[in-house]
């Protein structure tokens, strides 16, 4: 995914429901990602594990949204297997700093290592040190920028390595800044657009949450390259259009 997002942007789509089966159907639909969504979700480890094999089986990689910024969430999330995590609500330069040590193994972070888990093939990879340089080299790291005080420290964020995506959270950046009665203010995409452009005039690749094309083509044009919708709203909007035109049929006798 790394290689691929500097070439085109990626299409992803959370899966918020605790279903491996579910997860493998959307794999399946021909997204380019899953990303179980471990911060609003109800996964438990077991299905969390099983729902990243529901994704890579159907070979599509499979990133967590974890429930928060704590080593215990990332290593859990990359010791099962996932191609990457993502990280809510990180604001400072301490904050990212924490992230990256827990994501990679030394010397470039603090990752604590074990041979036994799905992500080292249950201690099959016939070379474990190899394993570690891949697994720093190849594991996404993924941080959400959603609040004021994150775009206002954003520029010092972007200064340290080890993060490859920074990742715009519309709706509770629009909380933040005092719009969560109407996410699509003129300030709050402002504030967006101008996010995503310093994330790539910086180098780094930008990502946002996008609820329909429109959205889509307008992150892509400012330079987003990691793009996850979700399929809740597509099924609401899908059950109400339908529910409105069978109530209408007449019943003849």
């Amino acid at each position: 995914m790394k290689t691929k997002m500097e070439e085109r942007p990626m299409f992803g789509c959370f899966v918020t429901f605790p279903s491996p089966g579910l997860t493998e159907f959307i794999a399946q639909m021909g997204f380019d990602f899953t990303c179980i969504d471990n911060e609003h979700g109800t996964m438990d480890y077991i299905v969390l594990e099983n729902m990243i094999r529901g994704s890579q089986c159907a070979g599509v990689p499979s990133i967590i949204r974890t429930p928060a910024n704590r080593s215990e969430y990332i290593q859990k999330a990359l010791d099962s297997g996932a191609n990457g995590i993502q990280i809510p609500m990180v604001n400072t330069l301490d904050e990212v700093k924490e992230a990256v040590d827990a994501a990679y193994y030394p010397p470039f972070g603090k990752r604590g290592f074990d041979f036994l888990p799905r992500a080292c093939d249950y201690s099959l990879y016939p070379n474990k040190m190899e394993y570690m340089r891949k697994a720093n080299e190849q594991s996404l790291v993924i941080l959400q920028i959603e609040t004021v005080e994150a775009t206002e420290n954003l520029e010092q964020l972007l200064t340290l390595e080890g993060v490859d995506v920074f990742f715009i959270g519309p709706f509770d950046l629009a909380v933040s800044m005092g719009y969560a009665h109407d996410p699509r203010h003129p300030k709050v995409i402002q504030m967006i657009e101008r996010c995503i452009t310093l994330i790539h005039k910086k180098g780094k690749i930008a990502g946002m949450y996008v609820s329909d094309a429109e959205q889509t083509r307008q992150a892509v044009q400012w330079g987003a390259s990691y793009i996850l919708t979700d399929l809740t709203q597509a099924m609401t909007q899908w059950s109400e259009r339908y529910l409105q035109s069978v109530k209408k049929i007449e019943i003849t006798e």
